[in-house]
């Protein structure tokens, strides 16, 4: 048997190994579903003869490493396959000391989307070997025969056809539709899909393109929303997460998906991301009619310099187009009846205070549904500079140091007015919130 792991979380922390596309998070209490796992267990029963495989998953269940070691040795698998993530390494490097001392006889591989960047930490803690890259195909491929030598694999060399020179899977639309009724999603709240991987813009700050490459490469709109209509009848989650990093980029991909749903009454709420200047009054107005209730955008600053430093724009001179069309996004969101996340980001290389502060009085005149004020983390790679670590942030974000918790303050307090606010808005009876929204629909706003 073999048995796919995602290890325990931190003693007060939730690891999110599927966050930021694959390079993880910690967080206070979020995590997203594990989108890779189930991936991985469909891969794995499309192999001939399929291989019996399982997955445990120590995040859902809350376990520490005693309690995992002890179900892994009820269950006598043949492979261990173990979820790690870049945030995550503290936790996945004591897992994997923990596996190499409990099952020393074992095969203990270790995956993920951004472990090609600490292959030899996981290693040394206890992998015996480390798969560099997309591990969907990748993962099934290398364990439909005998494993080869101890050490680092390629997922291009194991599947030339299906992934680049650094691993990253060519055509998404290869991937089967995830296992979800072999995890514990529920525990999660919701599920996810992927439509498209890759982002071909050039903010320099951004982990997603490192994980997932500049190449913009989208699945058939048709293909991703039948994926939709299928979890939603299939499973019947409360929610959907759209997991592409910018959802609307093709404008005219995003409408025929919206379009596709509507066509089929699809009722499950829905979210997606995406770039402020991806959205546009049509669009949206369509996304509303197919069920999406959340778009997030990242604002990131309302400083014109903090903004070309960024790569968010091209130059100062266009930050007053770029904000001015994210205030008008969010106003006709609003009218529509879709909620808006903005986030914005704390601790960047040089920021001031007055930067920050003329950014919370951007969000106040915006007035997004939500705002969220984000440590800025510099994840392997990224050309923007140097970050805090992640575990720092989440355990005391903001008593981290005197000087983050002053730049933090004007957005944090906007950020409380916002949840205020959406806090009294929830007040009304859900029938007339439910009742005005298709009215608004109807009459075209």
């Amino acid at each position: 048997m073999i048995l796919l792991l995602n290890p325990p979380s931190h003693p007060l922390l939730v690891a999110n190994r599927e966050g930021t596309a694959g390079f993880g998070a910690l967080s206070q209490g979020f995590a997203y579903p594990p989108h890779t796992l189930a991936t991985l267990l469909a891969g794995l029963r499309q192999r001939h003869p399929a291989p019996p495989a399982q997955v445990i998953d120590a995040v859902a269940a809350g376990l520490d490493l005693v309690e995992l070691c002890g179900r892994i040795a009820a269950l006598a698998p043949t492979h261990l396959a173990i979820f790690c993530s870049w945030a995550t390494l503290a936790e996945d490097s004591a897992a994997l000391t923990a596996l190499a001392a409990a099952f020393p006889q074992l095969p203990r591989i270790a995956f993920g989307a951004g472990v090609r960047y600490h292959a030899e930490p996981l290693l040394a803690a206890g992998a015996t070997h480390v798969l560099l890259g997309d591990p969907e195909l990748a993962l099934p491929a290398l364990l439909a025969g005998p494993l080869p030598p101890p050490g680092p694999l390629s997922a291009h060399d194991l599947l030339p056809a299906e992934h680049n020179r650094n691993g990253l899977l060519r055509h998404p639309d290869a991937l089967p539709r995830p296992a979800w009724e072999e995890t514990s999603w529920r525990s999660y709240g919701f599920l996810t899909l992927f439509g498209a991987r890759g982002c071909d813009d050039h903010c320099k700050f951004c982990a997603y393109v490192v994980a997932q490459g500049r190449a913009y490469r989208a699945r058939p709109a048709a293909a991703a929303a039948a994926e939709m209509i299928w979890l939603a009848e299939t499973f019947a989650p409360p929610r959907i997460m759209v997991r592409d990093p910018v959802f609307a980029a093709d404008r005219v991909r995003a409408m025929a998906f919206a379009r596709a749903l509507s066509a089929a009454h699809f009722r499950t709420p829905w979210e997606c991301e995406s770039r402020p200047e991806h959205f546009d009054p049509a669009l949206l107005k369509e996304m509303a009619r197919a069920g999406c209730t959340v778009i997030k955008l990242g604002i990131e600053s309302a400083d014109p310099g903090q903004l070309a430093a960024l790569g968010r724009v091209d130059g100062p001179e266009e930050a007053a187009i770029y904000l001015a069309y994210a205030r008008q996004v969010v106003a006709v969101a609003r009218r529509v009846g879709i909620a808006t996340r903005a986030y914005v980001l704390v601790g960047l290389p040089g920021q001031t205070v007055a930067e920050t502060t003329a950014t919370a009085a951007f969000l106040r005149q915006m007035q997004p549904t939500f705002v969220h004020p984000r440590p800025y983390v510099a994840y392997p790679r990224v050309p923007l500079g140097p970050g805090v670590e992640p575990a720092e942030m989440a355990l005391r974000p903001a008593d981290h140091s005197s000087q983050w918790a002053e730049l933090a303050a004007p957005l944090q307090a906007v950020a409380e007015e916002r949840l205020a606010a959406a806090r009294r808005r929830q007040t009304l009876p859900g029938r007339w919130q439910q009742r005005a929204r298709r009215l608004l629909l109807r009459w075209g706003v």
